[in-house]
């Protein structure tokens, strides 16, 4: 399972050797064998291997051998964090450990080939990490402030009464979406339960996770336009929201539905929401998605000042290589050499 060591197995000596192969022979190949790569390569290979080795224990799943649909599986989830670069290294260090076990690669099959290829269609055309551009603080007020927030006159009927309650959910999803850098599966998935509110802000428990169960506090923010805590009990407020799903979808008829009836939003409607908000707001909806909110709250922090420990903790990753690349993207015009060079 998960525990397996990523060790490089070599071939063992056979016990009887082919006809013209001296035992000299076979102890060169054996020790060629073991340097297939380069030391680097295999530190790069065997730490790839092991994150994927966490997530098949995650899910119960045996990596070793592992089949073309669980590494297609895998594949997808990482392509929502990681550069496509990123992505086919993966793929090396799972074919590399399967031949070293002597065991057949899933990255042989043409499904693995499909996945990475629609992985390249959707990525960033910029050359940027992930898919998409990350939302910072700049673009969420253009965002938020697009959204049809005022409240509709008594006369003006229920079609107008449901574009005000969903500019308000809305609303909550982008900020609470961004200071919370939630994943837009986290994000759909919040329940009233999982949120507890004090005095400085709020904490949000986030069971459904693809490392461990974390809980993640969001602060009140000094500008009450742009509050997530403020905007998510307006939002539960005016739904009358009490217990269950806090995103839920807002029909025509502005009746939104409770009890055992409610149901979340999926991370579809995250996605859209924040390419609406974007469209609307001047920018542009191709480049926004889901992951803008989580990108951005990593890069807007970073440019902060955040640390990577902390910036980390509230993303919930399990690799702190992952936030590192986001922290180096953030901060790669204050860190280039080109500068350097008296240009």
């Amino acid at each position: 399972m998960g525990d397996l060591e990523p060790t490089d197995p070599s071939p063992e000596t056979p016990a009887e050797l082919p006809e013209g192969i001296t035992l000299e022979d076979a102890e060169r190949i054996t020790q060629l064998a073991e340097e297939d790569r380069r030391p680097s390569t295999r530190r790069v290979y065997r730490s790839k291997w092991s994150l994927f080795a966490s997530w098949c224990e995650k899910r119960g799943a045996d990596p070793l051998p592992a089949s073309e649909e669980l590494l297609s599986a895998y594949l997808a989830e990482r392509a929502e964090e990681v550069s496509l670069s990123t992505i086919r290294q993966d793929v090396a260090a799972v074919k590399w450990m399967h031949e070293r076990h002597g065991l057949e690669s899933p990255t042989e099959g043409s499904g693995i080939g499909r996945v990475l290829d629609g992985i390249a269609q959707t990525s960033d055309p910029t050359g940027g990490r992930g898919k998409k551009q990350a939302a910072l603080t700049e673009h969420i007020r253009k965002m938020v402030e697009a959204l049809p927030l005022e409240a509709p006159a008594p006369d003006e009927g229920v079609a107008a009464e449901a574009r005000h309650l969903r500019a308000l959910r809305d609303r909550a999803i982008l900020l609470v979406g961004y200071a919370g850098a939630f994943r837009r599966s986290e994000l759909a998935a919040i329940r009233s339960e999982d949120v507890s509110r004090g005095a400085k802000g709020m904490e949000i428990h986030v069971p459904e996770t693809k490392t461990d169960p974390r809980t993640v506090g969001i602060t009140y923010a000094e500008d009450a336009s742009l509050c997530p805590v403020r905007a998510l009990g307006e939002w539960t407020g005016a739904a009358g929201i009490e217990e269950g799903p806090i995103f839920r979808a807002v029909p025509r008829s502005a009746k939104i539905a409770t009890g055992e009836e409610a149901e979340p939003i999926t991370g579809k409607t995250v996605r859209n929401v924040i390419g609406d908000a974007a469209e609307d707001a001047g920018l542009d909806p191709e480049r926004m998605a889901g992951h803008s909110l989580r990108r951005g709250h990593i890069t807007q922090g970073a440019l902060q000042g955040a640390g990577l420990d902390r910036l980390m903790k509230q993303a919930g990753h399990a690799d702190p290589r992952t936030t590192a690349e986001y922290v180096e993207d953030a901060r790669r015009m204050e860190t280039t050499t080109a500068q350097d060079l008296g240009l």
